[in-house]
């Protein structure tokens, strides 16, 4: 009983301390905080662990590569490193570069065999072939030398041409400005300088037309057709006195004497130099066997108080076919009139 004694005590020791180890919490009950906490930590916690999973899973697909490829790169190239070792080893064992040279000598003697008579013939042809371009731009080069090597006087006349293209073209300031360049060029182009005085009169410009004619006239007095066109600026101008100065010497033997001895003559009538207008009047009737200036030639006699020179005229007159019905009653009549006399 004693055995059994004791198993009960130990028994009953063992209950108790089972109790009183059970009563604890039940003791402890009435504090449950530390469990919320320390559940709560275990949930942030493995909240935490997820995040940094699934941040980590996100990052590791880049890393992975980067870290594949140069570990991919590093592994090829030990070996090729390794197989490229023995691969300069054998090359100066293969390489007694024999190969190379004798490519270079085989390419070198194929050229000489080559210079055959077609070779030849091809760079022959090579520069007979760029002969003409360069003729042509030899040729182009000499056109553009004879434009800049014309003379004035060529100068002149392209000039002159291109003024009365423009004259025709309505461009009247060009083609002045054009004939002034004629002139400057060539100071004693007769058709230059009279087109240039005509244009100039046409314009107005009087003072600048007998400029230009008198200019021309310093170089050249007894050219007729810059007298012809100063007289007649002049006598229309009514500068009868300049005219005859002007007209005091002229070329009669030029294709514009006649109209310069009617221009001198009707001048001289104006100014009242009578004898001297019936001498130029009597001129143009024996040049031009005309009863009109005959009967001019009497008129400027009998105004000049020279009866025996006028009557002779008159007669002259009458004896021509083509005097008209006026012009012969008017004769008839001075010549009963000074014969009367």
């Amino acid at each position: 009983m004693s055995v059994i004694n004791r198993m009960l005590r130990d028994l009953d020791q063992r209950q108790k301390t089972e109790h009183k180890v059970a009563g604890a919490p039940a003791a402890a009950a009435p504090t449950p905080f530390p469990w919320v906490w320390l559940l709560g930590g275990f949930v942030i916690a493995a909240i935490a662990v997820v995040a940094v999973v699934l941040i980590l899973q996100q990052r590791e697909p880049m890393a992975e590569p980067v870290a594949a490829e140069p570990a991919v790169v590093e592994q090829p190239p030990e070996s090729e490193i390794k197989a490229a070792v023995p691969e300069p080893e054998a090359e100066p064992l293969v390489e007694p570069e024999l190969e190379p040279t004798t490519t270079v000598a085989e390419l070198e003697p194929q050229p000489t065999p080559t210079p055959a008579p077609e070779t030849p013939a091809e760079p022959e042809l090579a520069v007979t072939e760029p002969a003409p371009p360069e003729a042509t731009e030899e040729a182009k080069g000499t056109m553009q030398v004879e434009q800049v090597q014309l003379s004035p006087a060529e100068l002149a006349e392209v000039k002159l041409k291109q003024a009365r293209e423009a004259m025709q073209a309505g461009e009247r300031e060009r083609a002045g400005s054009l004939f002034e360049q004629v002139i400057a060029l060539a100071p004693e182009h007769i058709d230059a300088r009279s087109e240039l005085a005509a244009y100039w009169y046409g314009r107005g410009r009087i003072s600048d037309a007998l400029a230009v004619l008198e200019q021309g006239l310093q170089l050249r007095p007894q050219q007729p057709r810059w007298l012809l066109l100063y007289a007649r600026i002049l006598f229309n101008g009514a500068a009868y006195g300049s005219l005859l100065s002007v007209l005091e010497q002229m070329p009669l033997q030029a294709a514009e004497s006649e109209e310069l001895m009617q221009l001198r003559a009707a001048a001289a009538n104006e100014q009242q130099q009578f004898s001297a207008a019936a001498q130029d009047y009597q001129w143009l009737a024996e040049r031009e066997n005309a009863a009109r200036w005959w009967l001019a030639a009497a008129v400027a006699y009998e105004d000049a108080e020279q009866p025996e020179q006028a009557l002779n005229a008159y007669q002259r007159a009458l004896a021509s076919d083509d005097l008209n019905a006026d012009g012969r009653r008017y004769a008839a009549q001075r010549l009963q009139v000074l014969g009367g006399q």
